[in-house]
């Protein structure tokens, strides 16, 4: 969705410019696509983001419909 390699993604979040994940199952985890979509609004206003706590953001009611269009697909094991 945003187009940046799986390293990228984590050193976005380790620094903070993007929104953290937050767990779907035990081991699985996603993003709420609100805290996305404002990302992209912040970087297309030229405005920098403000990253939402992991704790607020689960305040905030980010069911499985909030977090499907940003998920990484399953991965299928050879076999």
């Amino acid at each position: 969705m945003i187009g940046v390699s799986r390293t990228t993604l984590w050193r976005m979040v380790q620094a903070g410019s993007f929104p953290r994940p937050i767990w779907i199952t035990d081991g699985s985890q996603g993003y709420l696509l609100e805290s996305v979509e404002a990302w992209m609004r912040a970087r297309a206003e030229g405005r920098p983001f403000d990253v939402v706590p992991a704790d607020k953001a689960h305040a905030r009611g980010g069911g499985p419909a909030a977090v499907r269009a940003v998920t990484s697909p399953a991965r299928r094991r050879a076999g």
